[in-house]
């Protein structure tokens, strides 16, 4: 916040110096906005980073998307909870079996699920293009349900699909026991961050996909009513450059993270699992990997809550 300079004394002149010097001081002592925009070559040649070791992550993985080179990684094979991450396969899997997003599903009961939800009603018909972008816009789990009985039959066919998918990617460290990534027992569902990454990849391919991931609201109507869809991805639309991506969090996984930033023409993607603040983990590691090539940077946001998704 810009500091103001004294009033002068009655019957005083205002002092020049000390009015400059309070301005000059607001200017550069102002931390504005969370949302305010800043690059590296407006300041110092050299900006303070923090090391990419500093962030609270259990498991992270960050590549460069056109060369595949490895930029950082920690425990990267490591088993941990996906939570909403677990949509990116359900998408994958009903893309390509519908080769596109054409048709519509009629909702039955079993397809109904809480807390994140369009919601859908049984009977009422609902296109495939709807539920895509309530499944990765809003994360809502019974989108993931309808989707993935559609495509398969029944909910334990998809289930079956996404693992064997899983295992023809080479994704070893991975195991579904539902298509949207609500709590399951301890031992049934579970992934790495590289196997999410080559997860994250494949949907990548996918123009269609990428847009929707990339959206930040869009409305739809079902027989529930009109739903206005907003991205549970903060950094979308405040961090430059942030693009496609899919968050997710549960109490027992935390925060859950598949991202993608362009900047300068390179496009870098990280996913992030078991982490207390995925959008401070995250800035911490683009800070660090575009401030090697003259990136930008902005402050995290102070809350790190999150809907269950």
């Amino acid at each position: 916040m810009l500091t103001p300079a004294p009033r002068p004394l009655p019957n005083s002149k205002p002092n020049l110096l000390l009015f400059t010097l309070t301005v000059w001081l607001g200017l550069f002592c102002w931390t504005g906005t969370a949302s305010a925009q800043f690059h590296f070559r407006d300041y110092l040649n050299k900006p303070k980073i923090t090391p990419p070791e500093a962030i609270q992550a259990v498991a992270a993985k960050m590549v460069d998307a056109k060369t595949g080179q490895v930029l950082f990684e920690r425990n990267p094979d490591q088993h941990l909870l996906p939570a909403s991450t677990t949509k990116l396969m359900t998408a994958l899997i009903v893309y390509e079996k519908l080769h596109g997003m054409n048709g519509s599903v009629t909702i039955v009961d079993d397809d109904r699920a809480e807390p994140s939800n369009i919601p859908v009603i049984p009977g009422e018909t609902i296109s495939v293009n709807t539920l895509f972008h309530a499944l990765l816009i809003e994360s809502a789990n019974d989108s993931a349900r309808a989707l993935g009985r559609a495509v398969a039959g029944s909910t334990p066919a998809f289930i079956q699909m996404m693992n064997q998918r899983a295992l023809a990617l080479g994704c070893f460290n991975t195991h579904f026991n539902n298509p949207n990534g609500l709590p399951a027992p301890t031992g049934t569902h579970y992934t790495s961050c590289a196997d999410l990454m080559v997860i994250f990849q494949h949907v990548l391919k996918y123009p269609e996909l990428r847009k929707i991931m990339s959206t930040k609201e869009y409305t739809i109507r079902t027989q529930s009513g009109v739903h206005n869809l907003r991205n549970h991805n903060r950094l979308l639309g405040y961090y430059p450059g942030m693009g496609p991506a899919k968050t997710g969090w549960t109490v027992a996984s935390r925060h859950t993270y598949a991202c993608s930033v362009t900047l300068g023409g390179r496009e870098i993607l990280l996913t992030l699992l078991d982490s207390p603040n995925k959008w401070a983990d995250a800035q911490i590691l683009y800070n660090w990997a575009f401030s090697q090539q003259g990136g930008a940077s902005i402050s995290a946001p102070a809350d790190s809550s999150e809907p269950a998704q």
